[in-house]
């Protein structure tokens, strides 16, 4: 393993440790929605603090978005039915941003939620603003290091022990993000010309 690598590792599992030695200052999101596509929106919403315990869990009603993909509703179960007597986003934002405010979000693919919240905020007619967003994925993509030649970047890895609701994948980030924390230290080889530094 080369030193670059090594590197690598040491700083995420860093940031890892970093993140559990200072849970006050995070909580982690996920959100389910109702496809990918640039006019879904989420349809599930949970966040929860850096112990495991929910913060917030509860599905959301989409106010103009009168049908979902029928790939997602079977990923996670969800229908449309089932939010019907639901809150809208609109209606749940100011229990999140006070759940959320002085905390840095983490989230297993950030830009993903960060677009999804745009679109949904956009459909309910207000602003969402900014997201200050960790991106776990992208850590753990670089963790485990799995080349792909194709974007000449790291494969982007699932979510393991994820079971597609919300609450729970906010659940699996955090077992990740103990998982990175719990590698030890690799020790950085040295260059040849530093065995001559005194």
């Amino acid at each position: 393993m080369d030193r670059k690598r090594i590197k690598e590792i040491n700083e995420i599992t860093g940031l890892a440790r970093t993140i559990l030695s200072n849970k006050e200052d995070y909580v982690i999101l996920d959100t389910e929605t109702t496809g990918l596509g640039n006019n879904d929106v989420i349809i599930q919403l949970a966040v929860i603090d850096l112990n495991g315990n929910a913060l917030m869990d509860t599905l959301i009603r989409p106010t103009k978005r009168k049908r979902m993909s029928s790939d997602a509703s079977a990923i996670h179960g969800i229908t449309m039915k089932m939010l019907q007597d639901s809150p809208s986003l609109r209606d749940v934002f100011p229990q999140f941003k006070n759940i959320v405010r002085n905390k840095t979000l983490l989230v297993y693919n950030a830009p993903y939620d960060a677009r999804l919240f745009a679109q949904t905020a956009n459909q309910d007619g207000f602003s969402f603003g900014d997201m200050k967003a960790t991106c776990m994925m992208r850590a753990y993509s670089i963790f485990i290091g799995e080349w792909n030649p194709h974007y000449n970047d790291y494969k982007f890895q699932r979510l393991k022990s994820g079971d597609h609701s919300a609450i729970g994948d906010c659940r699996a980030t955090l077992k990740v993000i103990k998982e990175m924390a719990d590698c030890q230290p690799i020790p950085v080889p040295k260059e040849w010309w530093e065995f001559w530094k005194n």
